[in-house]
C-alpha cells in the first residue's frame, strides 16, 4: 500500500528574504530620488547660470552703445560744442564737459537721487553719465536763417517744442532747444524764450563764453544735420522687489527737456567703473580723471545676481552671483 505524505512543503519568501529585499528596494529607490533631486539642482543652477551669462550680454550691450558714442553726433566727433542753452552749467544733463563724466560710489550724481527708494540709486554702486547725439533722429538741413532763428529741415515729425536738439555739421556743434516746429513748412525755430530752459543766445556759432542775447551769428548750411539730444545715465537702482533681490540697472534719460528712471534689467546688483586716459596705461577711478574729453576706454565690471534662490553647499537657500567685466573704447578716440 502507498502511503500518502500530507506534511505541507514551503513555497514563497521567508520574512527575512522579504526585509532583505525591500531594504535593497528602499536603497535603489533612495539612489534614484538623490539623483533626481541632484540632477534638478544642477539644471536649475545651469539655467540659472545661463540667464546670467544671457544677462551679462544684454546688460553690456546697452551700456556698452552709449558708452562707445559718447560725445558723438552723425558729423563725428567734434571738437567745438557750443551749448546755448540757459544757464547750462546748472543743468546736470547739459552740462558738456566732454561727452562723459563718471561718478564714484559715494558721490553724488546731480539730478538725480540716491537713497532706498523705488528707481532711487543705490549708494555705494558706481554711475556715468553720456551726452551725445541720437542719430536715429538725424535730418539733414535745407535752409538756416540765422536772422530769423529757423531752421528749414527734410523732416520736423520727430521733433516737438522743447525738445533739446544738435545741429551739427563737419566744424562744429550746437545744443540748443526748440521753440516752435511748424510740420507743414518743416521749419524749426531757435529763438530766445520758450519752455524751461529756454536759449540764452539766438546765434548758434561757437565761442569760448556765451555772449548773450545776440552769441555769436552762424549759418548751418545744407547737408548739415539735425538731431536728438540725448543725455543718459546708467546706474543701479532699486527696483522695490526684495522678494527677486531688489535691485535692477537703470538708466535715466531726458524726455523732452525732464528726466525719466527707467529700469532696464532686472537682477543688476552692483556696477563698479574705470577709466583709461590718455597718454596712462592703467585704469583709473571716477576721481582721478582731471579732463573728461581726454577718457579713451571705460572699464565696466557689473555683479549680476539670479532672480530665484538655488540651494547651496552649507544648505541654505541663496542667489547665484557671478561678476562679469567688459572695456568699452570711445569712437574717434583711439587712433
Amino acid at each position: 500500500m502507498k502511503r500518502i505524505d500530507c506534511r505541507r512543503q514551503m513555497v514563497g519568501l521567508s520574512l527575512v528574504e522579504l526585509l532583505v529585499g525591500m531594504t535593497l528596494g528602499l536603497i535603489v529607490m533612495a539612489g534614484v530620488a538623490s539623483v533626481f533631486t541632484s540632477t534638478g539642482t544642477t539644471n536649475r543652477t545651469n539655467e540659472n547660470l545661463a540667464r546670467l551669462q544671457e544677462s551679462a550680454r544684454m546688460a553690456f550691450s546697452m551700456v556698452s552703445r552709449d558708452v562707445r558714442d559718447a560725445g558723438l553726433n552723425d558729423c563725428g566727433r567734434i571738437t567745438q560744442i557750443m551749448n546755448v542753452l540757459t544757464n547750462a552749467v546748472a543743468l546736470p544733463w547739459a552740462n558738456w564737459v566732454g561727452g562723459i563724466q563718471g561718478y564714484e560710489g559715494g558721490t553724488l550724481v546731480p539730478g538725480l537721487v540716491s537713497g532706498a527708494g523705488a528707481d532711487q540709486r543705490v549708494i555705494g554702486e558706481d554711475a556715468v553719465r553720456i551726452m551725445k547725439g541720437d542719430t536715429t533722429t538725424t535730418v539733414s538741413v535745407v535752409g538756416h536763417n540765422p536772422g530769423a532763428t529757423r531752421f528749414t529741415l527734410t523732416d520736423t515729425t520727430l521733433f516737438s517744442p522743447g525738445d533739446v536738439l544738435v545741429a551739427c555739421d563737419f566744424l562744429q556743434a550746437t545744443i540748443f532747444q526748440a521753440v516752435a516746429i511748424n510740420d507743414g513748412p518743416k521749419t524749426l525755430t531757435h529763438a530766445l524764450g520758450g519752455a524751461a530752459p529756454g536759449n540764452c543766445c539766438t546765434g548758434l556759432g561757437f565761442a569760448a563764453v556765451p555772449a548773450p542775447p545776440a552769441g555769436r551769428n552762424y549759418q548751418y548750411l545744407p547737408t548739415s544735420a539735425v538731431m536728438r539730444f540725448d543725455s543718459v545715465v546708467w546706474y543701479v537702482g532699486n527696483n522695490g522687489r526684495p522678494d527677486s533681490g531688489g535691485r535692477s540697472l537703470y538708466r535715466q534719460v531726458l524726455r523732452g527737456n525732464a528726466l525719466v528712471a527707467e529700469e532696464v534689467l532686472e537682477g543688476v546688483s552692483g556696477m563698479q567703473l574705470q577709466y583709461l586716459v590718455d597718454g596712462a596705461n592703467t585704469y583709473v577711478d571716477a576721481a582721478a580723471v582731471a579732463d573728461w574729453s581726454t577718457v579713451l576706454a571705460v572699464r565696466v565690471n557689473l555683479t549680476i545676481d539670479g532672480v530665484n534662490r538655488d540651494l547651496a553647499a552649507d544648505g541654505s537657500m541663496e542667489r547665484v552671483r557671478r561678476n562679469f567685466t567688459n572695456v568699452v573704447v570711445l569712437r574717434n578716440r583711439v587712433s
